[in-house]
């Protein structure tokens, strides 16, 4: 997704007619409306709060088309996502993220669904567009002052909130992507809906214009003008299992609040013994155990949702209410989140230390060898670290994403494929420490045998055979002078790979 404003809209004004090239600015006075009447009523208290992001942190967002949706879902399936919001107007920041570590600003929690039931959102005014669609005054604004209506239907099939309930200016501070950021998504909604002018409102209950449930197909349906996802696939308690009720529907915005976060010095902060009489120590501390689970299962929570820091930030508090079962201790089994949260947020190498100390402490004979510590602890660093790694940890990690897409086990994007050969190739002269290193033997040879598959999954078809032709070529007919034939032997034996059957017809038909 670019950097340009998604949602270019037009600051109109509570019941004032469409003025073209509004940026957001309310004018002093003057007959600035196209009737010629006079714009007093610029300076009246609903005008000026018209396009006032504060009265519209819950914006529906029709005007993004399917690559937007897409763009956004693949930024929130990894960060927690940043806007710049003024007047109505939104730009998503979309290098406003740490590539490397991902989840660094915090994630987004697994999808809460829900039965959900077909609501209705009725325009017939410009002062109920901006109310409540005011992402959309700049393309219906005119549209709505001419006098047309507009019926929108929609479904919530779930809802996904971040881990973080806050975002502060300081957490952004170093990257210029996250430049005039003033709010994130805290959270955003999932479904469909469909939007189109019409001549009159529908009251009855249950009575659809677009084709809600049972297939899309009743006698009353009719095209939208705007719709996301398919109101059709949505039937209550199933729609959870339809890709087609599973579109970025609604956000739920929050401002980023200025400064730094006051949790982290606040865990810094030494325990007041004056603040506490002899009573109140005792509940302090039976109330500290039950909070100390909660840590835990908060700090579990956010290392599945990727939030590494959010995880770390929970431990620490656990810490401080467990002092003698601290999770830096790696005596301590909880240690062992501590060890994944560590590698999710960036710090892999301090991870993998204390990982092993784990290990060493908890496991038992033949699993305590160094030999076997070392291969668990690798098993780890392709499954949770992030940012800076060693070439040989960034070689594993990325042969076991491509091996896991290749199986069908996780879906990556044409984009991440690439992403993760590239690491493959870069690192090819990374030495196996032994004859049965097979971490870094598997990962440098036969690419052609699994590297192509994460390809056509990921619907890239050209690029999965042209690795394919390249690596079988070169490992398996070096000396074949006919490069026709070889060619033609590598495309017949690439559509005989599971991993590359969706491509198979396809590379076949060039």
């Amino acid at each position: 997704m670019s950097s340009r404003p998604l949602f270019p809209v037009m600051c109109l004004l509570s019941l004032t007619l469409a003025v073209p090239g509004c940026t957001g600015r309310i004018p002093k006075s003057g007959p600035t409306r196209e009737s010629g009447q006079s714009g007093l009523m610029n300076e009246t208290f609903a005008a000026k709060n018209a396009c006032n992001p504060d009265n519209h942190l819950r914006p529906f967002i029709i005007e993004w088309d399917a690559t937007d949706r897409s763009s956004f879902e693949a930024y929130a399936a990894n960060d927690v996502v940043v806007v710049r919001y003024e007047g109505c107007n939104m730009t998503v920041l979309e290098e406003c993220r740490n590539d490397s570590v991902r989840g660094e600003q915090g994630a987004y929690k697994p999808v809460e669904w829900t039965s959900g039931a077909l609501e209705k959102l009725n325009i017939s005014n410009q002062g109920e567009l901006v109310a409540k669609l005011p992402l959309s005054v700049g393309t219906l604004g005119g549209r709505v002052a001419g006098g047309e209506k507009f019926s929108m239907e929609y479904f919530v099939a779930g809802t996904r909130n971040s881990t973080r309930s806050a975002v502060y200016r300081d957490d952004l501070a170093g990257n210029p992507g996250c430049d005039g950021a003033t709010h994130f998504v805290y959270g955003f909604n999932l479904g469909a809906f469909a939007l189109g002018s019409v001549t009159e409102f529908v009251a009855e209950a249950g009575v659809s214009l677009y084709g809600f449930g049972a297939g899309g197909k009743n006698e009353r349906s009719r095209t939208a003008d705007k719709q996301g996802g398919d109101l059709g696939t949505c039937k209550g308690d199933s729609a959870k299992d339809v890709d087609g009720c599973k579109s970025p529907i609604r956000l739920t915005l929050r401002p980023i609040r200025e400064g730094a976060n006051p949790e982290k010095e606040a865990m810094k902060a030494p325990e007041s013994q004056e603040s506490l009489n002899a009573a109140g120590v005792i509940n302090a501390k039976m109330e500290m155990s039950e909070e100390a689970r909660s840590r835990m299962e908060a700090a579990q929570q956010k290392l599945t949702s990727r939030d590494g820091k959010g995880c770390l930030a929970e431990l620490d508090a656990y810490d401080r209410l467990e002092p003698k079962r601290k999770s830096t201790d790696g005596k301590n089994g909880i240690a062992q989140y501590r060890a994944w949260c560590l590698m999710a947020a960036g710090k892999c190498d301090a991870g993998k230390v204390l990982a092993r100390k784990v290990l060493e402490s908890f496991s038992q004979p033949p699993s305590n060898s160094p030999e076997q510590i070392d291969k668990a602890v690798e098993n780890m660093v392709w499954q949770h670290c992030q940012g800076k790694m060693t070439p040989r940890d960034e070689l594993i990690k990325a042969s076991m994403v491509l091996m896991m897409a290749n199986s069908g086990t996780t879906k990556l994007t044409a984009k991440e494929c690439e992403d993760n050969y590239k690491l493959i190739l870069k690192h090819k002269d990374v030495k196996p420490n032994d004859d049965e290193d097979y971490s870094i033997i598997n990962a440098q040879r036969d690419h052609y045998a699994w590297v192509p598959g994460c390809f056509s999954r990921a619907g890239d078809c050209e690029r999965a055979f042209a690795v394919f032709k390249d690596d079988f070529i070169a490992s398996r007919l070096p000396d074949m002078k006919d490069k026709a034939q070889a060619e033609q032997i590598a495309r017949q034996s690439f559509e005989g790979f599971p991993g590359n059957k969706k491509c198979g017809t396809k590379t076949a038909a060039k």
